[in-house]
């Protein structure tokens, strides 16, 4: 299992526009974790990531304007939750049980 510190940065290709930069490790259902307004996929702790992550599939992504995602900052939470939704959507994930 990749190490968050060694993870790949990949890109989701939004249907919004937005280029989003993300990082996934782990395997089972995903969980998606929220970075706060300006924070980016480096202001994550990789130590608490990696035990997270022995018993899961964990996604980190940068917000739209934010780090190495495109766009313009959202201006409030609720722009933010509409732009974790389309980086959701573009990750095609699968629906599980």
């Amino acid at each position: 299992m990749d190490t968050y510190s060694t993870a790949p940065t990949q890109v989701a290709h939004a249907a919004n526009g937005i280029d989003y930069a993300y990082r996934r490790i782990g395997s089972g259902a995903p969980l998606l974790l929220l970075q706060h307004f300006r924070g980016n996929l480096d202001n994550w702790d990789p130590a608490l990531i990696d035990a997270l992550a022995r018993d899961r599939e964990l996604i980190t992504f940068d917000n739209t304007g934010v780090g190495a995602s495109t766009g313009r900052t959202p201006g409030t939470v609720a722009a933010m939750a509409d732009d974790a939704i389309a980086f959701l959507d573009a990750l095609d994930l699968d629906e599980r049980p």
